[in-house]
């Protein structure tokens, strides 16, 4: 493999094999796969009141996890937000079921790779599940949006939703059980309530933890009590409200229509405009394959990186 950069693109030399195998690992990428979604604590008649199944593809998984960890770059650069597909593009079974296939690693090498998908799956649950219009990293959303911390630890994340009002999201992230992954957002929802607003409100807090068990993968969905802080509003009787994906107060469904994926991937937008354009292409004589950001396509849905 030789890596180089042309008129402003990344270009990367393969040999046969080396091609084969990536013309494999990204067909397998966009294959659909199962995830167990499991929310914990949430209000009666609330869409997290039972598990259920969503498919999710490892591409989308592999792009948030490359944009929620990376650092931010510049021109060809930007390419090390694409990390995550060599790194993890060949550990994903094929079985339907999400599952990771690795050799035994050390401990800190499994942590990092639990760290790193508890905070890709947490990018992704924003905005397919809770259907965010934009998001980003808590110390950005300081800087940026009219939100301020009022406790010690800080959460992962912050995200804008379509009414105005926020999102706050800590990320947890375990190769062991699905026990483990729900102890960490016991602890996780913490860090929620230590971010406020300035103006508006908080529509929702949710501490998000993924299990890569070997048997399959789930992803808890905590929801943290009514805080200190008053941000959750009462009906008559002083119970809380339950709120909608993307924060009404409302008693719904979980939203899994073309329309609301459709909403959910619009949040993408808001992280092209922060990493900018990438492209970069793997050839081998007079093959090749382009790995590309798109802007959003609507018949698409998962659209923003295509492979051609």
């Amino acid at each position: 493999m030789n890596i180089i950069v042309e008129n402003n693109q990344v270009i990367i030399d393969l040999t046969e094999p080396e091609f084969s195998a990536f013309s494999a690992m990204f067909a397998n990428l966009g294959i659909n796969h199962w995830i167990i979604i499991e929310g914990l604590d949430w209000p009666s008649g609330s869409p997290f009141g039972a598990k259920f199944k969503r498919n999710i593809l490892p591409l989308h998984l592999c792009r948030t996890i490359g944009e929620a960890c990376a650092v931010e770059q510049a021109g060809p650069l930007d390419l090390l937000s694409l990390y995550p597909f060599w790194k993890y593009g060949f550990c994903f079974s094929d079985e339907s079921d999400l599952k990771l296939e690795f050799t035994e690693i050390d401990p800190h090498k499994k942590a990092n790779l639990a760290d790193e998908f508890g905070m890709g799956a947490t990018a992704w649950a924003m905005e397919e599940l809770f259907h965010c219009e934009a998001w980003c990293d808590t110390s950005d959303a300081l800087l940026q949006w009219e939100v301020e911390q009022v406790g010690s630890r800080m959460p992962d994340f912050v995200c804008l939703f379509a009414d105005g009002s926020f999102g706050v999201f800590e990320a947890k992230g375990t190769t062991g059980t699905v026990g483990t992954a729900k102890s960490q957002t016991e602890d996780g929802k913490e860090q929620t309530v230590c971010i406020q607003p300035k103006s508006g409100t908080i529509s929702v807090r949710c501490a998000c933890g993924i299990s890569l068990a070997k048997t399959g993968s789930t992803l808890i969905l905590r929801d943290p009590p009514s805080t200190p802080f008053g941000d959750r509003p009462s009906n008559s009787n002083g119970s809380r409200k339950n709120r909608s994906l993307s924060g009404a107060e409302t008693n719904v469904t979980v939203d899994l229509t073309p329309e609301a994926i459709i909403r959910g991937a619009e949040a993408r937008r808001f992280r092209e405009n922060m990493l900018g354009d990438i492209s970069a292409m793997f050839r081998c004589n007079n093959k090749a394959l382009e790995l590309v950001r798109k802007p959003f396509v609507k018949d698409k849905r998962h659209g923003w990186l295509e492979i051609g």
